[in-house]
């Protein structure tokens, strides 16, 4: 199978809004990955909040995997690069 690729160039908005999300949920389809992200709550830890849920494709949440893999990798690996000095 001859797969081509595509480069896309990316756009990242000044006003990007930054969440900090505390816990994750991940539900799984035949055709879908949902992923749920939310917080404990500070004043009752036993308490939660789902804020963001996130639909990908299959093979979009496999891509999803695979980058995060390769990416805490690179990362691992330059921490330790840093931390020989």
């Amino acid at each position: 199978m001859n797969e081509k690729k595509t480069t896309i160039q990316m756009h990242i908005s000044p006003d990007l809004e930054y969440c900090y999300r505390d816990l994750f949920n991940i539900y799984a389809s035949s055709s879908e990955v949902i992923i749920e992200f939310g917080n404990h709550h500070r004043s009752t830890p036993e308490h939660a909040t789902v804020t963001n849920r996130i639909v990908l494709s299959v093979q979009n949440a496999y891509n999803f995997i695979n980058q995060m893999h390769q990416t805490l990798q690179s990362a691992e690996e330059k921490f330790h690069q840093q931390n020989k000095s």
